[in-house]
């Protein structure tokens, strides 16, 4: 059943995990190695971007055309309330890590 989801708009899985992950995973080393707490909220807010992004997948044709499909609703992985936290958590990680790195944090 999950194996047939994630086959599913497999390349546009690939490229929000690996986007995340290519962002994330540097600014986090930094954040640690640095003591940097913008950086490390960041690079958390950026690797669940990559996480969410695998678990229901954007497809960017369908999002410019802004067409919402049944394929989009049956390729997602996990339920709406864990979407929402992962947004959620997602959106304050990437706000927190720009408000402390901007603020000289």
């Amino acid at each position: 059943m999950i194996t047939s989801k994630i086959q599913r708009s497999l390349g546009s899985r690939l490229f929000w995990l690996g986007f995340g992950l290519l962002l994330g995973v540097p600014q986090v080393l930094d954040g640690i190695k640095y003591n940097m707490n913008g950086e490390l909220f960041f690079g958390i807010g950026m690797l669940l971007v990559g996480v969410r992004g695998f678990l229901r997948p954007v497809v960017l044709g369908r999002a410019l055309a802004m067409k919402r499909d049944a394929a989009a609703a049956e390729s997602s992985i996990g339920s709406t309330a864990l979407h929402g936290a992962l947004s959620l958590a997602m959106a304050g990680a990437l706000i927190a890590g720009l408000a402390i790195k901007f603020n000289g944090g």
